[in-house]
């Protein structure tokens, strides 16, 4: 076992005992870093020449490492490396060297510093050529996914050891850790003063994170007062696209932002009684927003006539004899050109067009399984379809990528 450390050398005592190219590169390094170096050596590479740190001529003894810190052993000899690291370690000092198996108390990693984060890989000197392409491709990634988090992590960890209680740092800390980019910058926003609007959806088990955060960003280029985060209500689905309810709202009530819930459902079930039974002082849960029909319709028609299509065929998934199918039905005796089925009776439906065009929505607030089984455009409703000569056009958008299911839902989001 070992512990990786990152040293400070800046006025540190180092010996280096080697005058080849390693050496010298080793040298620089150190040099860099601010330590104070000496190096001993038999005879030195034209590379010292001009070196600003003594360079001596001079065969390896015990007594030179007095008043080290630490020892670099740069030779090309096995037995002579081994023997300084010996001695480094009977004198209580750090000894590293250039050679495999020679007893070193330290071995050098290679190292990317950037100004959020420090990486370091090491092959235990197999190779330093790959461990220095393992750390280019280790950095690729780490500058890409998390550079932005760890700048947001430590402004609100500042914010936390100033104004949170003691015990309830570590488990606070920890959760957001999990949080995205995207939601630090939430709650960075909301502590700021910001109101923070909570979109909460049954969820999926499909990463929609691109989605998600495409329908954030346009909620808050409207609303410039608030930000915007996504949440699942079910926690059985995985949180690669979204944190859980639940977990949100420890996070916010550690941190005493207020937040309000906006319910992503077109139906008044469990889901919505779960977000009711929340409610509290700093707590808000805004109404079910597709219960009256002429919103509902108002909707649909732009979506219809965007679309280009005559006819509108809408997929949808809620309560069989459900409020909303309810709705929906009700749409269909008041237009012909509008007809709903669900989705677990697509393959039984009698459609009533004959060399229309139909545009077909898959009536899905998220792209998940749902969503991309009923958005086939080989399905058997577009085969039926197809059979009596329609023209037929799958939409292939959720309904937060909908404009006109978009603009509503903001609008009420007042």
């Amino acid at each position: 076992m070992s512990l990786c450390v990152q040293l400070s050398l800046q006025g540190v005592a180092v010996l280096v005992i080697g005058g080849g190219r390693i050496a010298y590169r080793k040298c620089c390094q150190l040099e860099q870093e601010g330590a104070e170096l000496v190096v001993i050596a038999k005879q030195f590479d034209a590379c010292f020449q001009g070196a600003a740190y003594p360079c001596i001529t001079d065969s390896y003894r015990p007594q030179q490492l007095q008043g080290k810190m630490l020892v670099l052993a740069c030779c090309d000899d096995l037995i002579t490396n081994r023997q300084i690291c010996a001695d480094a370690k009977q004198a209580g000092i750090f000894a590293m060297s250039v050679q495999q198996n020679c007893g070193a108390s330290m071995h050098a990693l290679a190292v990317e510093e950037a100004a959020e984060y420090v990486l370091a890989a090491g092959t235990k000197g197999a190779s330093p050529l790959l461990a220095r392409q393992m750390l280019k491709e280790m950095n690729a990634v780490v500058k890409k996914n998390y550079a932005s988090r760890i700048a947001m992590l430590r402004k609100l960890r500042q914010y936390i050891l100033q104004h949170i209680q003691k015990e309830e740092r570590p488990q606070l800390l920890s959760r957001l850790v999990r949080l995205s980019q995207r939601d630090l910058y939430c709650i960075e926003q909301a502590l700021q003063g910001k109101g923070l609007q909570l979109v909460c959806f049954h969820g999926v088990k499909e990463d929609v994170s691109q989605e998600l955060e495409n329908f954030c960003a346009a909620i808050e280029h409207r609303k410039t007062n608030l930000v915007a985060a996504a949440a699942f209500l079910f926690e059985g689905v995985s949180d690669t696209s979204a944190q859980p309810v639940a977990q949100w709202l420890q996070i916010v009530k550690s941190l005493h932002i207020p937040v309000t819930l906006v319910p992503m459902l077109f139906q008044n079930g469990r889901y919505y009684s779960r977000l009711l039974s929340i409610k509290s002082e700093n707590v808000r849960v805004k109404p079910l927003m597709f219960q009256e029909r002429s919103e509902v319709w108002q909707c649909l028609q732009e979506v219809r006539r965007e679309s280009g299509c005559a006819n509108l065929l809408v997929i949808y998934h809620s309560c069989v004899d459900g409020a909303f199918s309810e709705l929906l039905q009700g749409l269909m005796k008041e237009d012909v050109h509008f007809h709903a089925v669900h989705e677990k009776q697509t393959m039984d439906c009698i459609l009533p067009w004959r060399e229309e065009s139909v545009a077909i929505l898959p009536m899905y607030m998220l792209r998940g399984s749902h969503y991309r089984k009923d958005s086939d455009g080989g399905s058997a409703l577009v085969q039926s379809l197809q059979k009596q000569n329609c023209s037929v056009h799958v939409l292939q958008a959720s309904c937060i990528e909908l404009r006109a299911f978009q603009e509503f839902i903001i609008q009420k989001m007042e």
